[in-house]
């Protein structure tokens, strides 16, 4: 006969599959997002409805004569390189720590915003992927 202790037992084993679902949640997100993020330099701004302005033709030779790379934002690679996530139980931190990310992303007076962080976000939010990915995870529980 089942008492008391026995729904206790069941009531905190879903409490606890909720919670590792919504952990592996949020770090699937962020992976996501990285990959994202890594999409939109890899197409040099030409995804998620992104559309980075085109490097100025004086700045452009600069580069490669230097012998840097032609591509926008990957002169040297480190800014697309350098993006990292940090999770925790429920929630999570994805960024870079390249201290010019920020110019790059807002612009400056001399260069225009070529944002990468917060199209990345916006899809993240508007899409239902973690809706999508949440359902995939409590599946498999």
């Amino acid at each position: 006969m089942a008492d008391i202790r026995d729904a206790d037992r069941v009531i905190a084993d879903i409490e606890r599959k909720i919670r590792e679902s919504i952990t592996k949640t949020v770090a699937q997100t962020a992976q996501y997002a990285e990959s994202k993020l890594s999409e939109l330099f890899k197409a040099e701004g030409r995804t998620l409805n992104v559309e980075w302005s085109q490097l100025k033709e004086a700045y452009l030779k600069q580069k490669i004569k230097k012998g840097f790379s032609e591509k926008i934002l990957h002169k040297t690679t480190t800014l697309a390189q350098s993006f990292t996530s940090q999770v925790k139980t429920f929630e999570a931190a994805v960024g870079t720590p390249v201290w010019y990310a920020s110019f790059h992303e807002h612009g400056t007076r001399r260069m225009p915003a070529r944002a990468f962080m917060k199209p990345v976000f916006e899809h993240v939010l508007s899409s239902g992927i973690i809706g999508r990915l949440f359902k995939e995870v409590i599946k498999g529980c």
